[in-house]
């Protein structure tokens, strides 16, 4: 019986210390609320949960450790935050090596498409180089047959000439002939 006393009288005692540290805990949170409400900017950044949550946890106690709380959501947060670290670091590592395939892919298909040029390119010069020479080669057999053509016409000419020359020379022969025939 006694020892259920003095079991009686530390959880009286223990009941009280935390009855005692909720109400403070509460009034300390309020009187802290407000003041650092007007004084203060809230940030997300890691020190500033660090500050706040050690600054709760040396004031506040009670049933519930509200510092202990705010460690484990800093700490959940922290994972969280290094999660998304992660998944940031391998999304630019896939977008880098999509990019890198994209330029692989794009200069493959620069260079098929220069090459394509060039070919067409060499094929459209022999094409030009045929056509010239065709023309050429026309130009040079009409201007042959323009020269015989005017070779032959010069030739028809003369003898044209000579012949008239001739029938003319031979009526005058004659002419003169019969004059000399007709006076002797």
């Amino acid at each position: 019986m006694i020892a259920d006393n003095r079991r009686v009288g530390t959880m009286i005692v223990v009941m009280s210390l935390l009855f005692i540290s909720i109400s403070y805990g509460k009034t300390t949170k309020i009187e802290s609320a407000t003041t650092t409400s007007f004084l203060t900017e809230h940030t997300i950044s890691e020190e500033s949960s660090q500050k706040d949550s050690d600054g709760e946890s040396k004031k506040s106690g009670g049933i519930f450790p509200v510092g202990a709380l705010h460690d484990v959501i800093r700490e959940e947060r922290n994972e969280a935050l290094l999660e998304i670290d992660k998944e940031r670091k391998a999304t630019l590592v896939y977008l880098t090596l999509e990019r890198r395939a994209v330029v692989d892919e794009l200069k493959t298909e620069l260079n098929r498409l220069t090459d394509l040029l060039q070919s067409e390119r060499r094929a459209t010069m022999v094409e030009m180089e045929t056509i010239g020479n065709r023309f050429v080669e026309n130009a040079i057999l009409k201007s042959e047959r323009l020269i015989d053509h005017f070779f032959i016409r010069v030739i028809q000419l003369a003898l044209i000439i000579i012949l008239a020359f001739s029938i003319l020379s031979f009526i005058i022969f004659r002419i003169v002939v019969k004059r000399k025939s007709n006076s002797l």
